[in-house]
Formats: C-alpha cells, sequence, structure tokens
C-alpha cells in the first residue's frame, strides 16, 4: 500500500504577500526619505561653507567666517556697538532670526513679530550696507550710536532703512535697544 503525503510547507496567502509587499514598500520608502534626508543635510552643510568663504554682506572687506559669523556664534565676543550694527544686519541678509532676537535689547525685544520679521527678511534681497557714524559705543563703553542705511529691494523697488540707532550693554555684551 502506497501512503501518499500531501505537500508540506507553508501555503502562500494572499494576506502574507500583501502584508510582505506593504512592509517592503514601507522599507523601500524609509530608506528613500533617508537619502533624501542625507542629500539635504549635504546641501545645506556646502551651502553654509560656501556662505563662510564669500565676503561679508556687512560691507567689510573680508569673508563672513572671519567677521560677523563670529559674533553670530558668540555675541560675547562683539567688541563695538558698530559692529553688533553690522553682525545685525548680516543676520537680516542670512535670516537668522534667532540672532536678531538675542541682539536685540530684553525691554524692546519683538518676539510676538518674531514670525513676520523672519517672513519679511526673507522676502526682500538685501544689497548693501552704508555705516555713516558711530558715535560712542567702542570696546569698554557701555552704549553708543549707529548711523546707517540698510539697502534691499522688495517687489522689484529699492528701498533703503535710515536709522540712528541706540545699542548698550545688556548681559555683559552688546544689544540693540532702538531708533534714537
Amino acid at each position: 500500500m502506497k501512503h501518499i503525503m500531501g505537500k508540506q510547507g507553508k501555503i502562500k496567502n494572499g494576506n502574507n504577500k500583501a502584508k510582505h509587499t506593504k512592509l517592503l514598500n514601507q522599507k523601500k520608502s524609509k530608506i528613500r526619505e533617508a537619502k533624501a534626508l542625507n542629500k539635504a543635510r549635504l546641501k545645506s552643510i556646502m551651502v553654509r561653507k560656501n556662505q563662510l568663504e564669500q565676503a561679508c554682506p556687512c560691507g567689510i572687506e573680508q569673508r563672513y567666517n572671519m567677521c560677523c559669523h563670529k559674533a553670530h556664534i558668540a555675541i560675547e565676543e562683539v567688541e563695538t556697538a558698530e559692529q553688533l550694527m553690522r553682525s545685525r544686519y548680516t543676520a537680516y541678509v542670512m535670516a537668522d532670526i534667532d540672532y536678531l532676537m538675542k541682539s536685540h535689547h530684553s525691554s524692546t525685544r519683538p518676539i510676538s513679530e518674531k514670525d513676520e520679521i523672519l517672513k519679511w527678511t526673507k522676502s526682500v534681497e538685501w544689497l548693501k550696507l552704508e555705516v555713516l557714524e558711530s558715535s560712542e559705543g567702542l570696546k569698554n563703553a557701555t552704549e553708543g550710536t549707529v548711523e546707517f542705511k540698510a539697502y534691499f529691494k522688495e517687489n522689484g523697488i529699492v528701498s533703503v532703512i535710515h536709522e540712528n540707532s541706540k545699542f548698550v550693554r545688556e548681559h555683559q555684551y552688546w544689544v540693540y535697544l532702538g531708533e534714537v
């Protein structure tokens, strides 16, 4: 008598195949997302590296990494009111809203307008900065003023911000107080 054995092993099931395909697609999607994220990070690093090596927007003939970048990473190192004003202009050019807030006096800091300021600063093309006059505001001073013109293009129209700004020391470093 012959004994017939049935085929042993798993029986393929439509549900298992669908689950497997779904998991495989999720894994592929995660890999694509990780690659895209890495590509964006690399691009950001390259952009940042290029910014560091470019001429500083503040108008001093130095590379950004040797000029305002120092203020942006360590505001405590800013020695004069004019240096702070120049670093703030550069922060507007680079849309560095955190630095703009930190370098603004706590009593006049426009925290509620932070998002609007960021949106506006990104929407304009910054053209140049002219420092017209600085008074006081030297290394060991506690206050000073800087008169400047900041040129920008908005909706194809060149405009200028002309201001005589007051700077004071707060928390052992220079900050922008407001217009004189």
